[in-house]
């Protein structure tokens, strides 16, 4: 499965990245008749990765602060992002989806730059499980949000799968305790990225 290296302009208008080049395919272990690919992008990524970690929700984040690498279970694949501006991806098709996918973390990558921030607030993801948020929420199991339990709310939260803006009580007046709760425990921007728009 040898091949040359393929370098494509992916954003023409990229703040920091523009370009990626294909480095490596080869069959991948995980998933039978599927590559896995490594990929370089023609800027580092040392700052903008602790940046990115509040990006995603916990549950799909695995962040090494000691080796600033981030490892995404997203795509129903893992794609691990290096300081370097190296990018790795299991579980693809071919090399136009791992073209298509990384044009995507392109845009995460420029508009985590855009941001401003330094990732100097980076939220200790190892310490935010669900019983961390379902202590934070209203816990009356009222099903507003589509779930059986606030503890389902919780888990599914964490994943990616629920917006917090789903729990309508979260909203009322008398919540502003849980609210609080929430915002000590994720931080502002990690607030924004689980889908929470305020009252």
């Amino acid at each position: 499965m040898e091949m040359d290296e393929v370098k494509r302009e992916i954003r023409a208008d990229g703040s920091l990245v523009k370009e990626a080049t294909l480095k490596q395919v080869k069959p991948c272990l995980a998933a039978e008749g599927k590559i896995r690919v490594l990929m370089e992008l023609d800027s580092e990524l040392g700052d903008i990765i602790p940046v990115m970690v509040k990006m995603y929700p916990p549950g799909v984040v695995n962040y090494v602060k000691k080796k600033n690498i981030l490892t995404l279970t997203i795509h129903d694949r893992i794609i691990s992002l290096y300081p370097s501006g190296k990018i790795s991806m299991n579980k693809t098709h071919d090399v136009e989806e791992a073209f298509e996918i990384v044009g995507e973390l392109i845009d995460q990558i420029n508009r985590a730059h855009d941001s401003g921030a330094d990732g100097k607030d980076s939220v200790d993801l190892s310490r935010i499980g669900p019983m961390d948020i379902h202590s934070c929420l209203p816990g009356s199991n009222c099903g507003d949000c589509g779930e059986a339990t606030c503890m389902a709310f919780a888990m599914k939260l964490l994943n990616g799968e629920q917006k917090l803006d789903s729990c309508l009580p979260l909203k009322e007046p008398w919540m502003q305790e849980k609210v609080r709760c929430l915002e000590d425990l994720l931080g502002e921007h990690l607030m924004e990225t689980l889908g929470w728009s305020g009252y």
